[in-house]
């Protein structure tokens, strides 16, 4: 199940203090967060090449569900890796993803409690958050406030 925050304090909340926050209830759905990390990644607008995902919870109207790395304690996607391609940036202070390495198994999606990760569309390369080097501009561009750092 992936992580939805909810504004009450939990375990997977906790462990954000590295990644992005993110408060639910105040999401629309505009996807704009989707764009623009496309853009910012992969330089189209493409929201299935985004790092962060935006679910509508059918058939609950004006609920979103919101899907990202959430740089958790437990990393299970950098111990499922063979290829050791999930590597911590000492500056960040999280794990990104060294595409040299990557060659799109799909282990660390597998391990992923939290639906934090995912390959591309074409299956060539997994697709994590990485704080634009960071700066998300997801949280730049949020019109609501929805996420931050």
């Amino acid at each position: 199940m992936p992580f939805v925050y909810n504004g009450t304090p939990n375990r997977e909340e906790e462990q954000m203090s590295k990644g992005l926050k993110a408060e639910k209830e105040k999401c629309t759905g505009c996807q704009l967060c989707m764009l623009v990390c496309s853009g910012t990644h992969v330089n189209k607008f493409n929201p299935s090449e985004a790092r962060i995902n935006v679910d509508d919870v059918f058939p609950e109207p004006g609920e979103f569900r919101l899907n990202y790395c959430i740089q958790c304690d437990e990393h299970p996607c950098v111990d499922s890796c063979p290829e050791e391609a999930i590597v911590l940036d000492e500056g960040l202070g999280i794990y990104r993803v060294d595409n040299e390495k990557c060659t799109a198994c799909g282990a660390c999606v597998e391990a992923c409690p939290y639906n934090g990760c995912w390959l591309d569309p074409s299956g060539s390369c997994l697709i994590k958050c990485d704080l634009c080097g960071g700066n998300p501009q997801c949280v730049e561009i949020c019109p609501k406030g929805v996420l931050k750092r």
